[in-house]
C-alpha cells in the first residue's frame, strides 16, 4: 500500500501542475465581414460588408508567463451584400453565411500581473456549414414598364413589380469550395478578476487565403473574405478547478 502511495503521488503532483498551465473558457462577439473580390463584367455593382456575431470556447496551454498556444473552436458569420444601382438601382442580395472555425494561435502576453496587453497569431481553416440568400432582383416575366413622358431610364425599376426571395442557399460541390484557411491576428488586454479568472478584450483579423469558388469556369474571378472580429471573455485555470495550483 505504502508503495502505490509513493508511485501514486510523484503522478498526482505531475498532473496537478500541467493543469496549472491550461485555461478554457468562452468568448463571443461582432463580426464585420467583406468580400474581397470585384465586380467583373457586371457594371453598377459593389460588395459591401455586413454585420454577423461568433460564439466559441477558448483553449490556452502556457509554456511560460508570456508564451502560450491557443486554440479557439468556434461558429462565425462571414456575411456581404451585393448591391446595384443606377439601370438595376433596387437590386440587391444579402448572403448569410456560417462556418465551423478553428484558429490556432501563439499567444504573447506583457504587461503586469493584474492588466496586462497580448498578441495572437497564427492561422486558422473554417468549414462553410450554412447559407442563405435574401434579396430582390429584375422580375423576367413582368412586362417592360411605361415610362411615364420625360421620365430617365436609370428609374425605370421603380415601376416594376421586382421578385423577391429569401431561401437556403443551395450548394454546388462543383463550384463552391467549403473549406476556407487563412492567417488570423489580433490585440487586446486581459485582466486578472480573481486568482483562477481571467476577463479579456481583443479586436481580431482574419484574412482569408481560399478562394471561396473551385475552378469551374473561364475568367474566373476569385472571391475571399475579409473578417473584423470584436470580441470579449473570460478564461479559467484548471489548476485552480481541481485544486491545484495557478502560476
Amino acid at each position: 500500500m505504502q508503495k502505490n502511495v509513493l508511485l501514486f503521488a510523484p503522478m498526482l503532483f505531475f498532473f496537478q501542475s500541467a493543469l496549472a498551465q491550461f485555461e478554457v473558457g468562452v468568448t463571443g462577439g461582432y463580426v464585420n465581414n467583406y468580400l474581397h473580390t470585384s465586380a467583373g463584367y457586371r457594371a453598377f455593382t459593389q460588395y459591401h460588408q455586413r454585420s454577423g456575431f461568433m460564439a466559441g470556447l477558448v483553449l490556452q496551454y502556457h509554456f511560460n508567463n508570456w508564451l502560450a498556444l491557443q486554440a479557439e473552436p468556434s461558429y462565425i458569420q462571414k456575411n456581404y451584400e451585393q448591391r446595384r444601382d443606377h439601370f438595376f438601382d433596387g437590386i440587391y442580395q444579402i448572403n448569410s453565411n456560417g462556418y465551423l472555425q478553428l484558429p490556432l494561435m501563439a499567444h504573447f502576453s506583457f504587461g503586469g500581473e493584474k492588466l496586462s496587453g497580448f498578441v495572437n497569431t497564427g492561422g486558422y481553416a473554417a468549414r462553410w456549414m450554412t447559407a442563405r440568400v435574401k434579396g430582390v432582383m429584375a422580375n423576367v416575366f413582368d412586362n417592360a414598364p411605361d415610362l411615364p413622358p420625360n421620365q430617365q431610364a436609370s428609374g425605370s425599376f421603380q415601376y416594376n413589380l421586382l421578385y423577391q426571395y429569401d431561401q437556403k442557399y443551395a450548394f454546388d460541390s462543383r463550384r463552391d469550395r467549403r473549406m476556407e484557411f487563412g492567417l488570423v491576428a489580433g490585440g487586446g488586454v486581459e485582466y486578472l478578476l480573481q486568482e483562477c479568472l481571467r476577463l479579456f478584450v481583443e479586436a481580431r483579423y482574419y484574412y482569408g487565403l481560399s478562394d471561396q469558388q473551385k475552378n469551374y469556369m473561364i475568367d474566373q474571378v476569385p472571391r475571399y473574405n475579409d473578417t473584423y472580429v470584436i470580441q470579449a471573455g473570460c478564461l479559467l485555470n484548471l489548476g485552480c478547478l481541481f485544486g491545484g495550483y495557478a502560476e
